[in-house]
This record gives structure tokens, sequence and C-alpha cells, in this order.
């Protein structure tokens, strides 16, 4: 740590202060002796964003090393604009400096547009040559599921297939919708551990019989939230018809003007997980 302070004071002498400006938790790096006492004092003039980037870019410099790497993790990259991804391109593609950096960036593909920035943001990372992999995140299998379940619970794989697949039903393998809907189900004692039986038990017809909670409903929700107004539609007109609709009520509709459009979109309901 001593070692950084005083690297951090070489390469911003006086302008350390501008530095606690933009990350203000930088100021616990350095002690409260007179040498950095001038870290308080009120920084008056503006930073322009090429000030912000090679600022940002010299404090990665300093603080990273193949000995002490660093890893940053953003989620919900579809809310970021171009000036807070160029910063991030600024700290990833400082080429004067030898960094180690491990940079993952989360973002939902259904609520960004193909014009969206952060498909330049990752063009401009290539052309600068920073290696980068794209992983696109599913749902999980029902047999992920199950092995999510059977090590959650303590039991084996095969004694809690059929609650695994019951609430592999309900989220559609959705990781969190998974762990929200567990915690709820133990929180309501549907699942239960027997101090008898030395196990958690549970009743299975009870655990697919039960409504889906409210919280995880608000995900469910949220995410429903973010379809096509098309798709959306297309739900709306299937719930009509309660919680099956035939191939031929499709196939009658879409003869309709109004609803030519209805097969298409139910499909895409379908990719999405909420209708089989």
């Amino acid at each position: 740590l001593l070692e950084i302070q005083h690297e951090l004071i070489r390469v911003f002498g006086i302008n350390l202060p501008k530095l606690v400006r933009i990350l203000p938790n930088a100021k616990d790096i350095f002690s409260t002796q007179a040498s950095t006492l001038h870290l308080y004092r009120k920084v008056d003039s503006e930073l322009t964003f090429k000030g912000l980037c090679f600022a940002i870019q010299c404090f990665m410099s300093v603080i990273s090393a193949k000995s002490r790497p660093i890893m940053i993790f953003l989620d919900d990259l579809q809310w970021a604009d171009n000036m807070a991804l160029g910063l991030i391109h600024a700290a990833l593609s400082d080429a004067s400096k030898i960094t180690s950096i491990f940079f993952v960036g989360g973002y939902r593909n259904n609520e960004i547009q193909e014009d969206h920035a952060i498909f330049s943001f990752i063009d401009n990372l290539e052309s600068y040559q920073i290696g980068t992999t794209k992983l696109d995140l599913d749902g999980m299998e029902e047999q992920d599921v199950n092995m999510m379940i059977s090590d959650a619970l303590a039991v084996f794989p095969r004694n809690c297939r059929a609650l695994s697949s019951a609430l592999f039903q309900k989220t559609r393998g959705n990781p969190l919708f998974v762990i929200e809907l567990l915690e709820s189900l133990v929180k309501r004692k549907i699942i239960q551990y027997s101090l008898r039986k030395r196990r958690w038990v549970w009743d299975d017809a009870k655990v697919s019989g039960e409504e889906i909670p409210e919280n995880v409903l608000h995900l469910l929700t949220t995410k429903m939230t973010a379809l096509p107004p098309g798709t959306l539609e297309a739900l709306k007109v299937a719930s009509c018809f309660g919680s099956q609709i035939s191939h031929l009520t499709v196939e009658l509709l879409c003869k309709s003007p109004c609803y030519e459009g209805l097969k298409v979109a139910l499909d895409e309901a379908i990719q999405e997980g909420f209708l089989e």
C-alpha cells in the first residue's frame, strides 16, 4: 500500500485532489499526514471528459500490475450512455502503459436496439486489439436446476428431481428466479427441515400447486414488460383463452387482419420462456 501511495503522489502531484474528487474513496489509500492534507482542499476547476479519462488511466496504471491484477465488473450496461462507455474504453485501451485489468460487463440483450452504443464499444475494443469474449447466458437446463437444488438441500439429485422439475417449470431455468422461489418456499414452510429425519422435506404435489410468490412475480413482470409491444399484445390475447391456447385457435385468429401477426409474436414469447 505504501508503494501505491508514493506512486500516486508522484504521478498526480498537485492534482491529487482531482483524483479524490473523481474517486472519493481514493483518499482512504492515504494517511492524514501533512504531505497529503491537501487532498481535502476544494477543487474549483471543472473536469473535462478528456481530463477525466486521463485521470482514470493514470490511476489504473498505478494500482494494477501483474502482481496485483484488477477485476472490474459492471452490470446493466444496457443503461450506459456513450460517455460512460467511453470512460471504460479509455481505462481498458491505454496503450501507453502496461496494466493488468480484467473487465466483465453484463447487459440484457432484450433491452437494447441494434444501434445501441455497447456494440460500437465492443468493436472499438477489438480495433485496439483488446481481446474480448462474448458469452450468451440463457436459463439453466432442467438437469442443472436439479443439481442446484440437490446442492442447496444437501440431498441426492434423484431425491429432488420432482421438486426441481416443478421449480424449472415455474422459473424457466432462470437462476435468480429459482433462488427466489426456493427461498419463498422455505419461508412459507412448504419446504422445511425435519429434525427427526435430519433432512429437508416437502410435498411435491403441494409445491407444484403453489402460486408464484410476489417477489418472483415481480421479477417475471419486469422481464415481461421488456418484451416488444407486439409480443406483449399477443400474450394478452392468449391469456383470454386461459392457461392454454390451441394451435387451431391461433390459426383461426391469424386469418383476421387484426391478429395476422399473432403466431409470430407467440413464437417469440415461447423463445423467451413465457409459453410452452
